[in-house]
């Protein structure tokens, strides 16, 4: 099997980038696609919070709040980290975490060497 990273961006729902603006969310994955990045996934959290400690969302009112965004993205470490200057001034408020991992079953096509 071959060794891997995943790399975490953690944000909020209603960040944006860009002019015209769009989600954060859009514009991460769109510069992961332009960098060549084996894949990546927009996950929409329910609850969530941060340095700050406030809570993304009031599950109890009801109230339509902003809700946790993780992006999600494996390939090899030197690609992860080549991306990140890309990534440092889009994500003014949030997280970039690596985790080490290894691929165990590829079933979309062999990943580049």
């Amino acid at each position: 099997m071959e060794s891997a990273r995943m790399m975490l961006v953690f944000f909020d729902e209603s960040d944006t980038w860009g002019d015209p603006r769009i989600p954060l969310y859009e514009a991460v994955v769109r510069v992961l696609m332009e960098e060549g990045i084996a894949g990546a996934t927009v996950i929409r959290g329910l609850l969530g919070y941060g340095a700050a400690h406030k809570l993304t969302q009031d599950v109890f009112s009801g109230a339509t709040a902003d809700r946790p965004v993780a992006v999600v993205c494996i390939d090899r470490e030197e690609k992860l980290r080549s991306v990140l200057p890309r990534l440092q001034p889009m994500i003014t408020q949030g997280m970039v975490f690596l985790v080490s991992g290894e691929v165990l079953h590829w079933a979309g096509g062999k990943p580049e060497a």
